[in-house]
């Protein structure tokens, strides 16, 4: 007879629950709040069930990193998909998704990840990967150099953001501003 308590055996359910809890530990707590025993139990696996599918803190974070990498890509493809201006699509998506103030969408796990490619080398290097892969697709459409400085000065904004040194008023001003700058000259 079967055990009704018994769990059926579901590898890629529990590892994607394991990320899906590490993703929102990032998120909620940063680097310096993640930790193996909180991911598991959020995740309702035990310690050794993680180390199973992660085997190291380490592997993990990196996995999670990756993971809301690729959902932020998906996020910006969708934003793209939606604009019906070409010039200028990824870097209005990019600050569109850079300077998101929510706190519980992907504007979080951005910000969670962007906290982890300041500190680490191996998510800064995964960044950069991502962004130049981005780039590289959208060449025709984004590689004027007014929009370059569009994109660093919304990681600038970020930053004074995340640090809570901008100026609340001011900063909606600034994203609108930058948007707008997107946009093609009218002759």
């Amino acid at each position: 007879m079967d055990n009704p308590y018994k769990r059926k055996k579901d590898p890629e359910r529990v590892k994607q629950l394991i990320l899906d809890a590490a993703m929102h530990q990032l998120a909620e707590q940063g680097l310096t709040g993640f930790s193996l025993q909180s991911v598991a139990d959020a995740a309702g696996v035990t310690k050794g069930g993680l180390l199973h599918h992660f085997p190291s803190k380490q592997a993990l974070m990196q996995s999670a990193v990756v993971e809301v990498i690729s959902l932020l890509d998906q996020a910006i493809e969708e934003h793209i998909e939606k604009d019906p201006v070409d010039y200028g699509c990824f870097t209005r998506a990019y600050i569109h998704f850079t300077l998101q103030k929510d706190m519980h969408g992907i504007g979080s796990l951005s910000t969670a990840v962007s906290m982890a490619m300041l500190t680490d080398q191996v998510f800064n290097q995964r960044w950069v990967e991502w962004m130049d892969g981005r780039l590289a697709r959208h060449v025709q459409t984004d590689a004027n150099m007014d929009l370059m400085l569009l994109r660093y000065a919304a990681d600038g904004l970020w930053l004074t953001m995340y640090t809570g040194i901008d100026e609340h008023s001011n900063t909606q001003l600034l994203v609108d501003e930058m948007l707008c700058r997107t946009y093609p000259a009218s002759s």
